[in-house]
């Protein structure tokens, strides 16, 4: 034991320990440097703002940035123009490694195609629900003389008959005729009268 204290005092433990010391911090210190040149740590850039930009533009707008960028979805938005970028992934202004991809979504050049639900037998209230819900616009409401009392007895897309299953467009006017046996009862009339959804119970 007196002989182990007696090494650590002694000058040649203090060289071995100092080399030593030495040889890890050097290691380390070349190992973080390796790290940062792998990583490109410190070369990061800052993502620009690809909103607004048409599909023609982005390759333009990308050069020099140091970026590449992939579209992975399109969007179906009436009110904005196709074929623009509308979100993007990562948001502007966020600091990304050099040559990073950025994610856009696109509004769509076409609405997405539904499958027309089947409307027939429904109350007029329940069909206007499910015209709303499958993303389609509620047309004209008409009574026609019926044995269905209150009941949808045929569905309209573009003036014409549509069977449930068909494939129609987002945001197609959906029009529905609705059975009314009271109201033609004696007066053989079977003429279409519009009327208010609201009004059906």
């Amino acid at each position: 034991m007196k002989e182990f204290f007696a090494f650590i005092k002694s000058k040649q433990f203090f060289l071995h320990f100092g080399i030593a010391t030495l040889t890890v911090i050097v290691t380390l210190w070349i190992l973080v440097k390796s790290l940062n040149s792998y990583t490109q740590h410190g070369e990061s850039v800052e993502v620009p703002d690809f909103k607004g930009k048409s599909i023609k533009e982005l390759e333009a707008f990308i050069t020099g940035k140091d970026l590449r960028y992939q579209i992975i979805d399109s969007i179906y938005a009436p009110k904005e123009k196709p074929g623009v970028v509308i979100r993007q992934d990562p948001e502007t202004k966020t600091r990304v490694k050099r040559n990073r991809t950025v994610y856009l979504y696109v509004t769509g050049f076409q609405p997405p195609q539904l499958v027309m639900p089947k409307l027939i037998d429904r109350s007029a209230r329940q069909a206007v629900l499910m015209i709303e819900s499958y993303g389609l616009k509620v047309g004209k409401i008409t009574e026609v003389a019926g044995d269905c009392n209150g009941c949808v007895l045929e569905q309209y897309a573009n003036g014409k008959k549509i069977e449930p299953g068909a494939m129609v467009k987002k945001g197609t006017v959906i029009s529905i005729s609705i059975g009314r046996k009271e109201r033609f009862i004696n007066s053989g009339d079977s003429a279409a009268v519009s009327t208010d959804p609201t009004n059906f119970e």
